[in-house]
């Protein structure tokens, strides 16, 4: 029995038990809305790669190339493009298991999003296990009012990149990409006002 064949027979025996165990079963049975443009066979094939040690593009459906960078029990991450990059954080919430999503796209400066599902793959917008950060958030709380409303009518794109790290993938970091998008000069006046990152924490079923 292949591995490929093995993964599915597991999936299908977890789905039949109404629970997925780890992140590579979800990443396999997401329906085609995050993973738009790879098939699950794709998938598979890549975990396949993945767990022989070799990591590989695979083609995906806009003739592009796709490559797994990272799998452990509860996280995975994945260029499923030259510019765009889906990272997938298992949490508990309360008795349940919940998917944190964060898709990250180059416009050329990097800007994320995440989104929240269930094991079924159903979006949850009912809880809010996470407030996605503004570009506000990253100004000094030393900044008088005044000036920070100054400081946020300069800001006309606000792009924020999320990536999840640390040793067991329980810090998720924000970084505003204002050194990027912004010119040296404006750069160098708006700098002294802004902190460079933020970092949350995985932490009882929120990132807080």
């Amino acid at each position: 029995m292949t591995k490929r064949l093995i993964l599915m027979v597991a999936l299908l025996a977890a789905v039949l038990a109404g629970e997925a165990r780890t992140v590579r079963d979800f990443f396999a049975s997401e329906p085609g809305e995050v993973f738009t443009t790879l098939a699950r066979t794709a998938r598979l094939d890549m975990l396949d790669y993945y767990d022989s040690g070799t990591i590989v593009s695979a083609t995906n459906n806009m003739a592009g190339n796709s490559q797994l960078d990272t799998v452990t029990d509860n996280f995975l991450r994945i260029h499923t493009s030259a510019a765009r990059t889906v990272e997938m954080r298992l949490m508990r919430w309360k008795s349940d298991t919940i998917i944190a999503v964060v898709e990250t796209v180059e416009t050329p400066v990097k800007d994320s999003r995440i989104t929240f599902y269930n094991k079924h793959w159903y979006q949850l917008k009912e809880i809010k296990p996470f407030k996605m950060p503004t570009m506000d958030d990253f100004i000094l709380p030393t900044v008088k009012k005044d000036q920070r409303k100054h400081i946020m009518q300069q800001i006309a794109f606000p792009l924020i990149e999320l990536s999840f790290g640390g040793p067991d993938f329980e810090q998720l970091t924000a970084r505003h990409g204002l050194a990027e998008f912004l010119s040296k000069e404006e750069w160098a006046k708006l700098k002294p006002y802004f902190r460079p990152t933020l970092t949350y924490r995985v932490q009882n079923g929120k990132i807080k």
